[in-house]
């Protein structure tokens, strides 16, 4: 398949998802997002955001789905607040609880690799989270965006998935089900909602597995030197939480921090 049928089929299941979240996920965000101090993050990325600093910062999340979480960065003070998804469906649940969160948010529907470059070069922070990875084809032409939205100076900030999951499903445990190193991209279809099992989307989506090589050598072939990188035991996907609770376990999560340098 070309990348474009790829991002296609994506698009389609992820419209899809928004309307099982609009019936459920959604209506209790409608509420809470309203009140001032409405925040998504946790201790990890409330550390990280106190580091780099939020306040009048231009920020740009990608993959940025309903835009939870770019809301909560708007209400912690920055500045500019842009977010981008492919999905029509979820930009409109984004701009709806912008709306009632109060907070002057930005919301464009596109893919990443087809941002204009109008926005080249105007952001502090591109933010990155739970989940996002996967859904692109092409990990270092995604860096190369990366690295034209930042000004010089600015930051890059993943809190994401950690890779090495790709290897088990969950249902099965600790069982290796893929290699690492694995090149081609799950297939899924009519699969059980994220948020909520007993809904099936009824759609086929590929999820890309990159590793952390790809994710590092994608930084630093586009400028983005590393300035942070932690690995967690607990899991921010809602996939893997049965994970957290082993004695063994594989990392389930990871931050990274990087500067563009030009």
């Amino acid at each position: 398949m070309h990348i474009d049928d790829y991002i296609e089929a994506n698009r389609r299941m992820w419209n899809e998802t928004a309307g099982i979240h609009e019936q459920g996920y959604v209506e209790g965000l409608l509420e809470r997002v309203q009140a001032p101090d409405f925040c998504t993050f946790d201790e990890v990325e409330k550390r990280i955001f106190a580091q780099i600093g939020l306040t009048g910062k231009a920020v740009v999340q990608l993959c940025c789905n309903n835009g939870r979480e770019l809301i909560s960065v708007k209400k912690a003070g920055a500045g500019r607040c842009v977010g981008v998804d492919i999905s029509d469906k979820f930009i409109d649940q984004a701009r709806k609880l912008a709306g009632l969160g109060g907070v002057d948010v930005e919301f464009v529907c596109a893919g990443v690799y087809d941002l204009p470059h109008e926005y080249d070069g105007r952001f502090d922070l591109v933010y990155i989270t739970i989940g996002a990875l996967g859904w692109l084809p092409d990990i270092g032409a995604f860096f190369g965006v990366v690295s034209r939205l930042l000004a010089p100076g600015g930051r890059l900030f993943i809190y994401e998935m950690h890779p090495m999951l790709n290897m088990f499903e969950p249902e099965k445990g600790l069982t290796v089900d893929s290699s690492y190193f694995r090149s081609e991209p799950f297939v899924e279809q009519e699969s059980p909602d994220y948020f909520d099992r007993s809904q099936v989307v009824n759609a086929t989506s590929y999820w890309f597995h990159h590793t952390l090589a790809e994710i590092i050598g994608g930084c630093l072939n586009h400028g983005l030197e590393l300035t942070h990188f932690e690995e967690y035991g607990h899991d921010i996907s809602m996939v893997y939480a049965a994970f957290a609770h082993l004695p063994n376990k594989p990392p389930l999560c990871f931050s990274l921090v990087a500067r563009k340098t030009g």
